[in-house]
């Protein structure tokens, strides 16, 4: 991956400007990501919480090296609603403002003097979550962006913007553990490859444990699903926010004929098991554990939400060194450095969807916080640290209900359950 958060051109856009021709009359201002437009807006004595459109753009080098390769460009958030063009012509679209996206992007690039331009808009929308809460809604992208580029064969791409790898462990405890890896694998040229996975279990000094390989053929456009097995692993070092021990797992796609690496990707694994007692309280690898924590939201003074990496990871480190031991990532999915050093670090997390306050009964925000919740889960599947996935935060203070009909299932009757509950 390369970053792409240089040479950016930003301006705001009041009158909502289609793409074409009149974006060359917006008033650009050079910029790097990560970037939101509100950053002092909610500080200042100033009128205009500015919630609208904004404009990105900015050149992409290519060159005829790249014809045969697969481009995409992943953006690890975008606030909310979010059109991605190249060359002028619609790429993708997404919707949420604090999941991972990510855009193929060969189909319209002419490999000369590419152009990339991004439309995002914080606009309220009563579709999407959230709708209303006590954080402030940042417009822009403003988490890093970067550009993929892979062979034909490579690990899939278009799986909500996870990494086409899904690590299990079915049975933990101290003296075994088993673990399962699933792939999944594009083949989008025109040709049948027959093609090598290899998957390599490390530990955290990067000493070989266990591995596995399969060999399958890929049809021509096709995606393949490979489940592979190891060796249950013997006395495996326990996850633990005393002894937060990684390994890793370490996924590589070859050529069956050749042996050239078509792809690689690279996963954490934490061995662990947990449970909740309605009496006795949390259990880790068997043992009480009395959990101490915090909630964090994403934003710092002067910044917005467009915060560096650096200051990110400082918070989860705060935690760890005031004696924390479990972080509530609120009210949303955060940037990924932040599970990344809550593995690292020995911090258990919940992480939710922004469903928060109010809902809307509608088909629309019932399908956009379903994907929302498919992209946090499959995100972040392989994070050890997580405990709990949560849907939603608060809803019961102010519920707005309807008629339920059963295209409105999935957050209408899980208000209405849960109001039950609290009225009895």
């Amino acid at each position: 991956m390369t970053s792409l958060n240089d040479q950016w051109k930003f301006s705001k856009d009041k009158n909502n400007t289609p793409q074409g021709a009149g974006l060359a009359r917006l008033p650009w201002e050079n910029i790097r990501l990560p970037h939101t437009w509100n950053a002092m807006d909610v500080l200042d004595d100033e009128p205009g919480y500015y919630r609208g459109a904004g404009w990105y753009k900015r050149k992409l080098k290519t060159g005829p090296s790249f014809k045969d390769k697969q481009l995409f460009i992943s953006f690890n958030g975008a606030g909310q609603e979010t059109e991605v063009y190249v060359n002028g012509q619609l790429a993708g679209r997404h919707i949420g403002g604090y999941s991972k996206f990510i855009i193929p992007i060969s189909k319209w690039l002419n490999y000369n003097n590419d152009e990339i331009s991004v439309k995002v808009n914080n606009r309220f929308n009563e579709d999407i979550a959230p709708l209303t809460a006590d954080f402030t809604f940042f417009g822009g992208i403003y988490r890093n962006v970067e550009l993929i580029v892979s062979g034909p064969v490579h690990f899939t791409k278009n799986d909500y913007g996870a990494s086409g790898i899904y690590i299990n462990t079915p049975q933990v405890s101290n003296t075994s553990a088993t673990v399962t890896v699933k792939s999944l694998i594009d083949n989008s040229s025109s040709a049948a490859k027959r093609i090598r996975i290899s998957s390599s279990l490390m530990d955290a000094k990067g000493v070989l444990v266990t591995s596995a390989v399969s060999t399958v053929k890929l049809l021509p456009g096709a995606q393949a699903s490979v489940l592979q097995q190891f060796k249950p692993v013997k006395n495996p070092n326990l996850w633990s926010p005393a002894n937060p021990y990684l390994y890793r797992i370490v996924t590589t796609i070859t050529d069956a004929g050749t042996n050239a690496v078509l792809d690689q990707s690279f996963s954490p694994l934490g061995f662990r098991w947990f449970k909740f007692d309605a009496d006795q309280g949390f259990f880790l690898n068997g043992k009480p554990l009395k959990l101490i924590g915090a909630s964090r939201h994403q934003d710092y003074e002067n910044l917005g939400n467009a915060v560096p990496d650096a200051l990110q990871v400082r918070d989860v480190e705060l935690l760890k060194e005031m004696g924390g031991n479990i972080l509530r990532v609120a009210h949303y999915p955060q940037d990924p450095v932040i599970l990344e050093a809550c593995d690292r670090l020995g911090i258990l997390a919940s992480v939710e969807i922004p469903v928060v306050n109010t809902i809307t009964e509608s088909k629309a925000f019932t399908d956009n916080c379903k994907q929302m919740l498919t992209e946090m889960i499959r995100q972040n599947f392989n994070h050890p640290s997580i405990i709990i996935w949560a849907y939603m935060n608060e809803v019961l203070l102010r519920p707005k209900l309807q008629t339920i009909n059963p295209d409105r299932k999935f957050i209408t009757n899980i208000s209405v359950n849960w109001r039950k509950r609290w009225i009895a």
